[in-house]
């Protein structure tokens, strides 16, 4: 997926705010970067770059856990099937409980050996140029993080008009981002259904 460089964007905040920072503030600029990040991470479950569709699973005695021994580290359940998903119709759903340790699987009398998970996976990096971190920007969050950061440096500076004229331009550039994920249709296609008489009884328990 596109992506662009920590330096590109660090670059850009320092074009908005209008100054070069010092070396002491490139720590605060960085701290600042990455709450805007974590912002944009927690505003869909759908993301594209974090969505893991239809994954193969193995529940740990009918508990899918947050980290499962193939490597997937999940942040949200979003579905959980009982065979491959999206590749036929009517394909069984489990319903299930999140736990601290995973998502419990409301599965009868049958635990199952293997699931299909559709998720929201961890956001793991943090942004910036240190040993350890990750340099590239996804592109879809670049506008958003600068302008969010910009908005956040003058807020801390005392301009408080400026910092909210600031975040709401960011705000604007977030929900462009999120409508163009709302245009694909993934959302409609992978997010829970509302339960009915017909639907549920694809649901295995």
């Amino acid at each position: 997926m596109q992506t662009k460089t920590y330096s590109e964007l660090y670059d850009l905040i320092q074009a908005l705010c209008g100054v070069m920072f010092a070396v002491g503030e490139e720590q605060r600029i960085k701290a600042l970067i990455n709450r805007r990040a974590q912002k944009a991470y927690r505003a869909s479950n759908y993301w594209t770059r974090f969505l893991l569709v239809g994954q193969q699973f193995t529940p740990d005695d009918g508990v899918v856990l947050y980290e499962d021994p193939n490597g997937y580290k999940v942040d949200t359940f979003l579905r959980i099937y009982k065979t491959q998903p999206y590749t036929g119709i009517n394909v069984q759903e489990y319903e299930f409980t999140v736990t601290q340790g995973g998502a419990k699987l409301i599965h009868g009398t049958t635990i199952p050996d293997t699931v299909w998970v559709t998720c929201k996976t961890q956001l793991l990096d943090t942004y910036g140029t240190a040993t350890g971190d990750n340099s590239n920007i996804p592109n879809e969050w670049f506008q958003y993080m600068a302008h969010g950061t910009y908005s956040d440096y003058l807020r801390a500076e005392g301009q408080q008009e400026r910092a909210a004229l600031a975040d709401q331009e960011a705000s604007e550039m977030l929900t462009d981002e999120l409508m163009r994920l709302d245009e694909q249709h993934t959302q409609t296609i992978i997010s829970n259904r509302i339960s009915t008489n017909s639907n549920m009884q694809y649901r295995s328990y």
